[in-house]
């Protein structure tokens, strides 16, 4: 069965455009929140702890999604959460599962593992931090793999887990030991958080997954 040529074209061009996203996406919350943080700091020295509340990423992913989202995925599920068994199942198991690996860490270490301390990294890494990923990674980046793959689910998946995974190697500085094990926590977290925008049709359920999978570890 032979392709339309214009078919084969437009298909290059969503693939090229995914790889642009993709790409851009890996550094973006880094780069935004850095650069204002810089400028806060030089205007007011006593401010420059806002660059840490991840409110200037959230803004730029924000205007982003504005332009070239898809307004429908946030909308909430059209299914109430009752209906939604696997949705719900597959949330349960991934908090058990992170609150688990999380007390086993906590007993090899000795201590309970905190990731944030100050209070405007608090509010970046439990609300604006949580926002602007999930309109990043399964808002833009994996809509734009749909779109790609024609609506198939799985390959969407896979793409906005691994730009979710590989963009935390440029938001934490950390030894490469420890860039390696974050980065094996990170897909499958990532896995689930795509999974339920696939199955639910929304963002909300992963940001509210994501905020709950923070939670633990910023007090």
């Amino acid at each position: 069965m032979s392709i339309n040529p214009r078919d084969r074209e437009g298909r290059y061009g969503q693939g090229i455009g995914l790889l642009l996203v993709f790409l851009c996406s890996l550094p973006l919350t880094a780069v935004a929140n850095r650069m204002a943080g810089a400028m806060i700091a030089w205007h007011d020295p006593a401010l420059a702890a806002l660059g840490s509340t991840a409110i200037p990423s959230c803004l730029v992913i924000a205007l982003l999604f504005a332009c070239f989202g898809n307004a429908n995925l946030l909308k909430l599920p059209a299914k109430p959460w009752n209906s939604h068994t696997q949705v719900l199942r597959l949330s349960i198991g991934w908090m058990a599962a992170w609150l688990a690996g999380a007390l086993a860490l906590a007993v090899a270490q000795g201590h309970w593992p905190t990731y944030v301390h100050a209070w405007p990294a608090r509010i970046g890494f439990l609300i604006f931090g949580p926002i602007g990923e999930e309109l990043l990674f399964r808002g833009l980046v994996q809509e734009r793999a749909r779109q790609v793959w024609r609506g198939s689910g799985t390959p969407a998946i896979l793409i906005s887990t691994a730009a979710f995974s590989l963009h935390h190697l440029f938001i934490h500085t950390a030894p490469a030991g420890l860039l390696v094990a974050q980065l094996l926590f990170t897909l499958p977290m990532g896995i689930v958080f795509a999974t339920l925008r696939e199955r639910t049709g929304s963002l909300w359920p992963g940001v509210a997954l994501h905020v709950l999978t923070n939670l633990p570890f910023a007090f």
